[in-house]
């Protein structure tokens, strides 16, 4: 249960509330830095850098931006609730020395270090909108792939002489999944799934014209006729979006997808998993059905089949709807470019669900087929394997003079 005790934004006593919590921390020479937690499902790429940071420094005083000020799923940070507040207001307080988020879409004061920390792999774009990346003046970089992309921007707008620095930093989220954490065992398990049958995970992306919201349930439908393999769902973080947030509709398509699949949970190899991280789901499957997922990325980087659902309405419309100004992206460079195609390269693309059992089927009878493809892509995405966390939280000492 979200619970808000807080919905003050720029006025009143909530902005003086924070702006005087932050003098009184400069007074006790400690930084003060904002976590960025637009959307709770991005908790799981700030959690890791936070807690690598607390372990190292007690020279920081935390903060939060949110839309959901004292959400209970923000109890993870141990950060209080009168240390939380709205996002509208980051940009205002000039008390801030860094403001670290994991989307693009974020503004923190711009006379603090801005950090952008990507929440996952380049995906459905060829470059970031320029008004949008010039907010941050710092970019984490996730790996080789996501450095072209991010050069791409620069390029694209001619931004090479603004002090925009670049560091190869990793993907903090996968560093348990990377560091061979999880169990398969233990994980089915705790879900209540046989151990001894292979697993198919359903994991995918978001947006409008992509298989979710365009025929989501038929591609479960499909999938349950397979009695002899678990069946696992993971829908993007932001799919599960609250009801109250702002950008319910857009994320969603208006559909509480938690409520509305609960019909599937009859069926005793069927678990639709709607809470924590994506990486032990990850670990403990055998086979991924997706259509432009990043998640995606993260299965290749396991040398996992990966099946993609061709989706012509996202390329044809959803494109020019959602993703104009990103660069040069185009349908083609989505279908095919690594730096955006979520590995479409690499595995089973279909084109129809009356094909997905078979291409299922294929998967699990020969899971090396695409292997050399898959570890070649592999290669380009990561920096700092399985220690990303430690080296965001090393360089955010650096930033802040703290080292």
């Amino acid at each position: 249960m979200r619970i808000r005790t807080d919905t003050e934004k720029n006025s009143g006593k909530g902005y003086v509330r924070i702006k005087s919590g932050m003098l009184i921390d400069k007074f006790r020479k400690k930084k003060t830095v904002i976590l960025d937690i637009e959307e709770l499902s991005f908790i799981p790429y700030i959690l890791p850098v936070y807690e690598s940071l607390r372990k190292k420094t007690k020279s920081i005083s935390y903060y939060i931006s949110t839309h959901y000020p004292g959400a209970v799923e923000l109890n993870v940070f141990g950060i209080p609730v009168s240390r939380q507040f709205n996002i509208s207001m980051a940009k205002d307080l000039k008390e801030t020395d860094l403001f670290l988020s994991p989307h693009i879409y974020g503004k923190g004061n711009k006379n603090s270090i801005r950090i952008h920390i990507n929440h996952n792999q380049p995906v459905k774009y060829h470059s970031y909108k320029k008004r949008d990346f010039i907010n941050f003046n710092v970019h984490f970089l996730t790996s080789p792939l996501h450095r072209e992309q991010t050069e791409n921007t620069i390029k694209d707008y001619s931004l090479e002489e603004m002090d925009i620095k670049l560091f190869n930093i990793g993907y903090s989220k996968s560093d348990d999944l990377l560091s061979g954490k999880y169990s398969r065992e233990k994980v089915l398990s705790e879900l209540g799934l046989d151990t001894d049958k292979k697993t198919i995970i359903y994991a995918p992306s978001w947006d409008k014209g992509l298989s979710l919201r365009s025929f989501g349930e038929s591609v479960i439908e499909e999938l349950l006729k397979i009695e002899s393999v678990n069946i696992i769902i993971k829908l993007h973080p932001i799919s599960y979006s609250s009801e109250d947030g702002p950008n319910y509709e857009f994320y969603t398509g208006g559909i509480n997808w938690k409520k509305h699949l609960e019909k599937f949970n009859s069926f005793k190899n069927f678990r639709n998993v709607t809470e924590g991280k994506s990486d032990p789901l990850l670990a403990a499957s055998d086979v991924m059905v997706t259509d432009l997922s990043s998640v995606a990325l993260e299965f290749i980087m396991l040398d996992r089949p990966v099946i993609y659902i061709d989706c012509p309405e996202f390329f044809e419309k959803t494109l020019k709807e959602t993703y104009t100004g990103f660069g040069k992206t185009s349908s083609e460079y989505v279908k095919n470019d690594p730096k955006a195609n979520a590995g479409r390269h690499t595995g089973i693309v279909i084109e129809d669900l009356s094909q997905l059992n078979d291409a299922v089927g294929r998967a699990l009878s020969n899971p090396s087929e695409f292997s050399q493809k898959r570890n070649e892509l592999a290669g380009l995405l990561t920096y700092n394997k399985g220690r990303a966390a430690d080296a965001a939280s090393d360089k955010i000492l650096e930033l802040l003079n703290l080292k």
